[in-house]
């Protein structure tokens, strides 16, 4: 390996310009990636395409749409929405919302009665007492035409016991003058019983047909009634053309209440009116953006945004469109933040020439690092973007480490060739080899299931890779070209001096030396007891609780759940040959209310298409009478309740809103299992689906292999170290530093208070890359010192005055890095900001006390006699 790197130092040397130049191109291609970043927000973060559960939530949002926008429109003095005037305006923003791309519903309470009209008798689902005034209201929306129609329709209904009545009713409420006008006109006519019932109405008053109208209501039978109510429905016009009075009888039909199937959609007894705008199943996210500004263009359009109306859009879409918006911010400020947090840290400690070369090219790393992403196809998630100040850091870290060894190295006779030879051939190997076990320690992340997290081991690995050969190729080129005539300007160079900060760790390192036993003891302790939290910290998977809490978005849509209470359902995807066959709906049912009784404190309710046919009683009927009837509903009633194919049908059971999402996991769960207990029809199986099922799976999903990872990660590090070393304490010792941290982890979190997350669950895996990386640095440099004979603590102090020193400044820098996640608004990575710089500051110190004393402790002291040299050396 050796070799290999003296020969690219040489390359590097001789061509520095064409170094220069190629990487420079290769960098402006892979930028070219860099707009290809899609942004992640949805809950495919959290479960694998193949699983079951995504592969039924695709399904299910195929059938059924996915999520949704949601409009809570009000009026600014609190009044009713329900008039005439209001619901055409929500008609005509219906109509354009449904033209949007992407769109694959629009719900509101006029497309919810449009669809009733055509369904069912309005009448019917009114109280007794509201009835005769609902059938009152709408017998005064028909012209005179349709109501000269239906009083046609009436009078050929009547039976003739019916007609008696009538008759004997209208000539009671006739007046004497009447009477006689009645008797002149049938002694001078004939006709029959036909000809006087004309001759009376010819004579009533207004008020007098009212009376008789009225009457012949109130004598009529079910049947009757049902039909004449049928034949007024199918004559009235849509909702929206509909008078204010009509509204108010069709809609506070429950003595003057708004019945419970619309309270959803007019909450707060119709001051509020919510409009549902669901997406397609297949429609881009990265679209919702566009499609947020066209249903606010929809909105002013129609008059809803203007004059005494107020409309505002909630629903997941928008409030992930503005995380989105969030997200690029954030990464801005990390960058800002990160850059300016280098700058001074290496200006502090960092005592050499051109010490901010590192951060520079660190920069161009970042490039390829997300142009690779671009190009692969690699999503942008909440945690991949904390990658940002980890990159910085760590691809700062290797810029120093080749730096601080040139520098050393070009003091001693400043020959720029010599320097840039040795650096190359101790230093890049030793940063290669920590930035392979680095980016292996990485990758253990794909033996989690979340593919968030796999995205996040994957996204590292690439960018301590790309940075490695971006600071190795222009560190080198770049001071190759500059130092070329060094000995000519020899007013640059400075004679070979000891920082403060060598002296410093050389003293220290002698000190934990002759105190190896009890630190060694301490550190193993602390990180045995630290262990011990990592299995009772908690995992929090809740979306909202991740995102900035002032999202104007996210202070929509909670005014929205104190509106309606809880908006969690868990959605379950029925299969079936048919989901019309009366067996199925008869177990959806059935198997809906067992459920809502045997976890009635956590279920509020539960919704499918059996709701609609028990109110019209069609579960009793006939296999053909349910086909027709279900046939025949409008889409706008059953576009989420049951596929346009009949194969798939849903239950939504809504949720408690103080169940947790551990409880809520558990729940589902349990549904699922009382499911597969059940005694199902042929081919029908219900499973849990859609993106509520998909968000809670991820609990599991993120803390599932967490110990295996671990396991996993210590296992390669040691195993590539013995490959590297052939040498079973040398593979050990880099180790049990790391080791000690880990447990160090939990018991941090666990004091402060913080749950694991979709990104602190990875901190594992970052300590194993980090904190190897330091141990592996030291240990080469104390082998490097070894070779040439000197003593076991000569060898540490050499080698901790000079790496350890550059480490000490890359752990500064890689704090500097994670520090800046603090500066950012989203909960989520401010505590893997805090979290991760603690760990990084254990890292360090472990490095500095753990390791030499280990190397002390178990050192050959035999041999350290043979040479014949003193401990005092």
């Amino acid at each position: 390996m050796a070799k290999l790197f003296t020969w690219i130092g040489q390359k590097i040397h001789h061509h520095a310009g064409a170094v220069i130049a190629i990487t420079l191109v290769l960098t402006a291609f892979l930028a070219l990636g860099m707009p290809k970043i899609n942004f992640n927000t949805s809950n495919s973060m959290f479960v694998a395409d193949s699983a079951k559960l995504s592969q039924d939530s695709k399904t299910y949002a195929k059938k059924f749409g996915g999520e949704a926008f949601v409009v809570n429109l009000s009026t600014q003095n609190n009044q009713s929405t329900v008039t005439k005037s209001t619901l055409a305006k929500v008609a005509d923003f219906s109509q354009k919302a449904e033209k949007i791309a992407g769109v694959y519903t629009v719900t509101s309470v006029v497309d919810a009665l449009n669809g009733q009209l055509k369904s069912t008798n309005m009448a019917s689902g009114a109280s007794s007492q509201s009835s005769r005034q609902l059938q009152a209201a709408m017998l005064q929306q028909l012209t005179t035409k349709q109501q000269a129609k239906l009083q046609q329709q009436i009078t050929g209904s009547l039976n003739q016991a019916q007609q008696q009545q009538i008759s004997q009713y209208t000539q009671s409420i006739l007046t004497a003058e009447q009477k006689a006008q009645m008797t002149q006109a049938t002694s001078q006519g004939a006709g029959g019983q036909t000809a006087a019932s004309s001759a009376i109405n010819q004579l009533l008053s207004p008020a007098q047909q009212t009376q008789v109208q009225n009457y012949t209501m109130g004598i009529l039978t079910k049947t009757q009634t049902a039909a004449l109510s049928q034949t007024v429905t199918a004559m009235l016009p849509k909702v929206q053309q509909m008078d204010t009075a009509l509204l108010k009888q069709l809609i506070y039909s429950q003595n003057g209440k708004i019945p419970s199937a619309l309270n959803q959609l007019l909450p707060k007894d119709g001051q509020h009116l919510l409009i549902s705008v669901t997406l397609k199943g297949d429609a881009a996210a990265s679209r919702n953006g566009a499609r947020y500004d066209q249903l606010n263009q929809a909105l002013k359009t129609s008059g809803l945004k203007s004059g005494n109306y107020h409309a505002e859009i909630a629903g997941s879409p928008a409030i992930f469109t503005d995380v989105t918006a969030q997200m690029g911010k954030s990464m801005a400020i990390m960058l800002v933040a990160a850059v300016i947090l280098m700058i001074f840290i290496l200006m502090l400690v960092f005592p050499v020439r051109r010490r901010l070369l590192p951060l520079l090219f660190v920069l161009v790393g970042l490039i390829w690092t997300f142009g690779i992403m671009g190009w692969l196809g690699i999503d942008l998630t909440m945690a991949t973007m904390a990658t940002l100040p980890i990159i910085i850091g760590l691809g700062t870290d290797f810029g120093v480490q080749f730096l601080n060894r040139y520098e050393e190295e070009f003091r001693k006779d400043h020959n720029v060739t010599a320097a840039t030879y040795t650096t190359l051939t101790n230093t890049g190997p030793a940063v290669g080899v920590a930035v392979v076990i680095m980016a292996l320690s990485f990758l253990t992340m794909l033996i989690s299931k979340a593919p968030l997290i796999k995205g996040f081991g994957i996204t590292l690995a690439i960018g301590v890779a790309a940075s490695y050969l971006v600071e190795l190729a222009l560190m080198f080129a770049t001071l190759s070209y500059r130092d070329r005539k060094a000995i000519k300007a020899k007013g640059e160079l400075k004679a070979s001096t000891e920082s403060w900060l060598s002296k410093t760790l050389v003293k220290y390192t002698t000190w934990i030396s002759k105190h190896a036993f009890p630190v060694v003891a301490i550190g193993l302790l602390l990180g045995g007891v630290g262990f011990f939290f990592e299995s009772h910290l908690n995992v929090e998977t809740d979306l909202i609780k991740m995102i900035p809490q002032d999202l104007p978005s996210l202070k929509r849509n909670n005014q929205l759940v104190k509106l309606v209470g809880s908006t969690t359902n868990i959605s379950y995807l029925v299969s079936a040959d048919d989901v019309r066959d009366k067996a199925v709906l008869n177990e959806i049912n059935d198997f809906s209310k067992a459920e809502v009784k045997k976890y009635g404190s956590q279920i509020q309710s539960a919704t499918s298409i059996t709701n609609a046919l028990k109110q019209s009683h069609l579960l009793t009927q006939s296999q053909n009478t349910l086909n027709h009837s279900i046939q025949k509903m409008p889409r706008v009633l059953t576009s989420t309740l049951i596929s346009s194919d009949y194969k798939n049908a849903t239950i939504s059971f809504k949720i408690s809103l103080k169940l947790k999402s551990d409880k809520q996991l558990k729940l589902m769960n349990q549904i699922e299992a009382d499911a597969k207990a059940q005694h199902l029809p042929r081919a029908m199986t219900i499973a849990p689906a859609g993106s509520t099922a998909m968000m809670l799976q991820g609990i599991d999903n993120m803390t599932a292999n967490h110990g295996l990872i671990i396991f996993a990660g210590l296992a390669i590090i040691f195993m590539a170290l013995l490959l590297v070393y052939r040498n079973f304490k040398q593979a050990l010792f880099p180790v049990i530093p790391i080791a000690i941290v880990l447990g160090l982890s939990p018991m941090t979190l666990s004091l402060l208070g913080i749950s694991y997350n979709p990104v602190t669950v990875s901190l594992s895996s970052l300590i194993l890359g980090i904190g190897t990386e330091f141990t592996i640095l030291v240990l080469e440099r104390f082998v490097e010192e070894q070779r040439s004979g000197r003593s076991t603590l000569h060898s540490l102090q050499q080698a901790m005055g000079s790496v350890g020193q550059a480490i000490t400044v890359s752990g500064l820098t890689v704090i500097g890095g994670f520090s800046t996640l603090m500066f950012v608004n989203f909960p989520v990575l401010k505590s893997f900001g805090l979290i991760t710089v603690l760990d990084t500051a254990y890292a360090l110190i472990s490095t500095l006390t753990i390791l030499p004393a280990v190397i002390y402790l178990f050192r050959n002291r035999s041999l350290d006699m043979d040479q014949g040299i003193s401990q005092q050396d």
